[in-house]
């Protein structure tokens, strides 16, 4: 299932690379760069990929997950000058209800020129017509008022809110909104 989408994807400006542990100090130094900007959405990346060391594991996982089914994560990429400029998840894959999870985040330096759209727009081709899944959504914490807007753009819907969402900040509430797209959706923004 998820093998046939474990390929370089290439958009207009982007290109977005399977996760791969070639990449692994690059990626490190993106963390590293973004750790403020990312601490309130991905505490458990932050966690996982402390030590240059710990990315190593942190990537071997992910590729991990992909050989086994259960998630797909790709690195995007600048087409320009190769530039890792952002990291997109297709998470805790349910292949018996056909759903996932997006998290994605980018380089903060590139952030509000559309790059995220694209590749999130991308993301979404692999998950309802590469993995055939039939709802995929996507939780934000309320505070990140881009993403929010980035999801509603590119047309999912507010499916509600969690008070005390600890998945985001273990031993900590989190107020989060979650957002979905079902196939029949994102075919009906496909072909409009």
């Amino acid at each position: 299932m998820i093998k046939r989408c474990q390929k370089v994807i290439e958009t207009e400006r982007l290109l977005l690379q399977p996760c791969t542990t070639n990449y692994s100090d690059v990626f490190f130094q993106l963390i590293s760069k973004n750790r403020t900007t990312l601490m309130d959405s991905f505490p458990a990346l932050l966690t996982a990929t402390e030590t240059p060391a710990a990315t190593m594991d942190f990537i071997q996982q992910k590729i991990f997950d992909a050989n086994n089914n259960k998630a797909l994560a790709y690195f995007f990429f600048l087409k320009e000058n190769t530039q890792l400029i952002g990291y997109l998840h297709i998470k805790d894959i349910d292949w018996k209800i056909k759903k996932a999870e997006l998290a994605y985040f980018i380089d903060e330096a590139f952030c509000r020129q559309g790059i995220t759209t694209e590749a999130v727009q991308q993301l979404l081709l692999v998950c309802f017509e590469m993995l055939h899944l039939g709802h995929v959504q996507a939780r934000v914490d309320i505070s990140n008022t881009a993403s929010i807007r980035l999801l509603e753009k590119i047309g999912f819907k507010y499916e509600g809110s969690f008070f005390t969402d600890d998945k985001l900040q273990p031993q900590q509430s989190v107020e989060t909104n979650r957002y979905g797209m079902s196939m029949e959706e994102y075919l009906r923004n496909r072909d409009s």
